[in-house]
């Protein structure tokens, strides 16, 4: 009866003590198999044609002596790389598919995360629009915030994909960030109407009015800035040509530079003097108007008639001159030559004038006229064309 090697499934010889394949010892009085059921259908004997003879082979299930089964390293191994390949499969393709259905770009952030966002509170640094869109370009104003006014709402990206804008909680609209702070804005305690400064030095402008508080800008001498007001701490709020405010330190004495040199006033309603300073600057004036005279003079015309009525159009028209110079807090923007009266012209409204030129002893009426014994004196609104060199004036003539 042939038996088999219980290591390699060898056929035995007879009386064999080592299998003539691997070496391996056979234990007399043991059973001897092959390693797995596969194995001993592929080394088997024919079975016998007698029954007697039949003897039924016994198979090692790979336990080995201690009864332990030896690991299959071959199909470990197989299912180890079939997750690898699925796990990388998941990652590459169907995360991506899944997660771009919950995809929603707002500010950069999926639906999901925006959820988590809780509202913010902000107040208006200057007065703001509210628009029914994050844009300024095709958009809607649907309201507008008041200084210092509070709102509340997400911060987002706006539909050019660049500025920032705050949707308003319960979808109220959509104002723009630079118009806004986290921060309540400072009292201005002297308003300064957006008076125009071209600054004369290197100039740091602060988030707060505090040195100590972020520095968001710093511009060189040159720079036009917009000084909006003083704060009490001696700030000058500036409007930010990007949107939104800023603050520089000395803003008294940013506000006076801002006004020009000074200038002398010394009026006299009697002579229509306005004092050395301004009187040259009118002769000067005189001096340019008749040397233009002279040469409309001295033109070819095609008749006198022709000459008259050139040289009268020029009598009747008024001349002016830009200034920009301070008098006590006062900004004197312009002086005006008219047929028969002269005029320096303020940037502050006629009320404000009245006030310095009673404080500095001048008798100024309710009606804003000074007394004269001759002529016409007077503080007003500026009017017509003079309107456009400033909104007040100080006026003596016929």
């Amino acid at each position: 009866m042939s038996k088999f090697c219980i290591q390699c499934g060898a056929t035995l010889n007879e009386g064999a003590r080592y299998c003539g394949e691997c070496g391996a010892a056979v234990q007399p009085g043991r059973p001897v198999a092959v390693p797995d059921a596969q194995s001993a259908a592929a080394y088997a004997p024919p079975p016998s044609s007698s029954p007697t003879e039949a003897q039924p082979a016994t198979f090692d299930d790979g336990a080995g002596p201690s009864g332990a089964r030896k690991p299959n390293w071959l199909l470990l191994g197989g299912g180890a790389a079939l997750l690898l390949f699925l796990l990388a499969y998941y990652l590459i393709f169907l995360r991506d598919d899944s997660a771009s259905g919950l995809e929603d770009r707002v500010g950069g952030k999926t639906e999901q995360q925006v959820e988590t966002i809780a509202d913010k509170s902000y107040y208006a640094v200057a007065q703001a629009n509210i628009r029914d869109r994050a844009t300024t370009q095709g958009s809607t104003i649907i309201g507008k915030l008041a200084r210092g006014e509070g709102v509340s709402g997400k911060a987002i990206l706006g539909e050019d994909g660049t500025s920032d804008w705050l949707e308003l909680a319960e979808g109220k609209g959509f104002v723009a960030m630079t118009n806004l702070s986290e921060s309540q804005p400072p009292e201005i305690v002297k308003p300064l109407g957006d008076k125009k400064w071209t600054a004369t030095e290197a100039v740091e402008i602060w988030a707060q009015p505090d040195s100590a508080s972020t520095l968001i800008d710093r511009v060189a001498a040159g720079t036009t800035l917009t000084l909006f007001g003083l704060t009490a701490n001696d700030f000058v709020e500036v409007k930010l040509a990007k949107g939104g405010v800023g603050y520089v330190a000395e803003g008294a004495r940013i506000a006076a530079l801002a006004n020009g040199k000074p200038i002398a006033l010394a009026f006299n309603p009697n002579s229509c003097s306005f004092g050395p300073e301004i009187d040259s600057l009118f002769n000067a004036m005189g001096e340019r108007l008749r040397a233009n005279y002279k040469a409309l003079e001295n033109k070819e015309y095609p008749s006198e008639e022709a000459r008259a009525k050139a040289l009268v159009a020029v009598e009747g028209r008024s001349s002016y001159e830009k200034l920009q110079r301070s008098y006590e807090g006062l900004t004197v923007t312009a002086i005006g030559q008219h047929y028969e009266s002269q005029s320096v012209y303020f940037a502050e409204p006629a009320a404000r004038v009245i006030e310095v030129l009673r404080a500095k002893g001048y008798r100024v009426g309710k009606d804003g006229s000074i007394p004269s014994a001759d002529l016409y004196a007077g503080v007003g609104a500026a009017t017509a064309e003079g309107a456009r060199y400033g909104k007040s004036d100080l006026t003596c003539g016929v």
